[in-house]
């Protein structure tokens, strides 16, 4: 059987051990999510510096950056742009897999072809179903 001694005391990161037992982000991904750990907490980069220091092709450190960002592990916070030029983006790094649900357009607002706004005419039904679901949970 092995063993292992952590003799680690000075100089190390701290990351989440869901992190390293998730199964479904790739090896590459977690590593740079390590790797943004053991920076300090306002560390701004450039995605051509990060991919040299992490010998990534800028494609390839996009790609996992993204990966990162849909499985929750970190927020990609986008900034206001200022006289149209492009902004840096803010990541926000997660001790646990944060789902953020995207915002959906409120239809009942957009007029239809005939610039009408549409009436919703299943309102009885759907308060006959609601009537019933609330009876089903009593």
């Amino acid at each position: 059987m092995n063993n292992v001694k952590n003799n680690i005391s000075k100089n190390f990161t701290i990351a989440p051990n869901e992190l390293i037992n998730d199964n479904q982000i790739t090896d590459r991904a977690r590593f740079l999510f390590i790797y943004m750990c053991s920076k300090p907490n306002d560390w701004e980069f450039k995605n051509y510096y990060l991919s040299l220091a992490l010998n990534y092709s800028k494609d390839t450190l996009r790609k996992y950056l993204k990966e990162l960002v849909n499985s929750g592990w970190i927020i990609k916070e986008k900034q206001k742009r200022t006289s149209g030029k492009f902004s840096p983006n803010t990541y926000v790094l997660n001790s646990e897999p944060v789902m953020i649900l995207p915002c959906r357009k409120n239809t009942d607002t957009i007029k239809n072809r005939h610039r009408e706004i549409p009436t919703h005419s299943n309102k009885e039904y759907t308060n006959k179903e609601n009537i019933k679901r609330n009876n089903l949970i009593k």
